[in-house]
């Protein structure tokens, strides 16, 4: 057959849009008459049948014998997503479920608020969805240091935007509250606003500089605490994949050809991560459809991932979802983008 730009003939896109709406809507193969009934154009069956042997004659469409109806193959999905899919609206419902992650987050952890997101997302997709943590480098408002029991403190790091984030530490024996509380002003006098990157950096500078005006008690454990808090909680987060709602996936078991297969990789973050930076660098919304990326080398599985940014408008992680291939495009695409501008804001 002949090359013939899809795009451009205005029956062909008719009908396979339909298909695909029908597709999506009842997950099973569709056929001829009814796609001839519900198009506006006064089409015949037989005219509808014809157009869809040349889309299958294309690898567009496929089916599983000669008289049974279509279903899209990945190509035809790719030609979809580029071509036809349309923007759709977040409900009220949604938007408040969403919403209601990122309101009221002072005292709460960075990491509780981004689980939230990313398992509220899984139920309004019905998907399983998954986020990059990203490194902590926003600017700290406060830092505290509180002693628990003898040799044992909290570090406690409040960011511009209210997130906490808290480790354990060990101190020496004989520290008490007061070298605590010296400790705090100290980095809070000398180095507030600063990233905890910068603190690291600033830090030890300053302390090696310091010849007098602070005690070699204090100075242990602001190099102590500020050391063990940055390195920890970067290299913790550098990696750090959270993956939600992996039981969606088995509900649509018939639809991906490994399941199995599908849920081992999404235990794997090392597989994950590189999808994720993948995306990342490609910048906006990407859409992987099936054995475009080797984490989906079983067919009938899709991935849409978006990037998301922090106060300072740099890219940090990214967050998205991944379901049968026989989703709803449109509105997946509008949750995961309006989920990433939420966490945009308060990252």
């Amino acid at each position: 057959m002949r090359a013939v730009d899809i795009s451009k003939n205005e029956r062909y896109v008719e009908i396979f849009k339909k298909l695909v709406e029908i597709y999506v809507e009842t997950g099973e193969a569709v056929g001829s008459r009814t796609i001839a009934k519900q198009i506006e154009s006064s089409l015949s069956p037989a005219t509808v049948r014809n157009v869809m042997a040349d889309l299958e004659d294309l690898g567009i469409l496929s089916s599983d014998h000669t008289s049974a109806g279509r279903k899209p193959t990945e190509k035809g999905w790719r030609f979809f997503v580029n071509t036809l899919v349309e923007t759709a609206s977040v409900s009220e419902l949604e938007i408040d479920a969403l919403e209601s992650v990122v309101q009221n987050t002072k005292g709460k952890s960075l990491e509780s608020i981004l689980e939230q997101a990313t398992g509220v997302l899984s139920e309004l997709a019905n998907c399983a969805s998954l986020i990059r943590v990203p490194t902590v480098n926003s600017e700290v408002r406060h830092i505290d240091f509180v002693l628990l029991s003898p040799g044992r403190a909290i570090v406690v790091i409040v960011n511009e935007n209210g997130v906490v984030e808290n480790r354990l530490i060990d101190v020496a024996p004989g520290v008490s509250a007061s070298v605590l509380e010296k400790a705090t002003r100290y980095i809070n006098t000398k180095l507030a606003g600063c990233s905890l990157k910068e603190i690291q950096i600033k830090l030890q500078t300053e302390l090696d500089c310091q010849k007098e005006g602070i005690e070699a008690v204090v100075k242990g454990v602001v190099e102590q605490g500020i050391g063990y808090i940055t390195n920890e909680i970067t290299d913790d987060n550098e990696n750090k994949i959270i993956v939600k709602g992996q039981t969606n996936l088995i509900s649509k078991a018939g639809e991906i050809s490994d399941l199995e297969e599908l849920l081992w990789k999404l235990d794997e973050k090392k597989i994950l991560k590189d999808l994720i930076d993948k995306s990342i660098e490609g910048q906006g919304i990407q859409i992987f459809i099936g054995a475009e990326t080797k984490i989906f080398e079983m067919s009938g599985c899709s991935m849409i991932i978006s990037p998301y940014q922090n106060a300072k408008k740099n890219i940090v992680g990214a967050i998205g979802v991944i379901g049968s291939s026989r989703m709803s495009y449109s509105r997946v695409i509008t949750l995961v983008d309006y989920t990433a501008k939420l966490l945009s804001g308060i990252v």
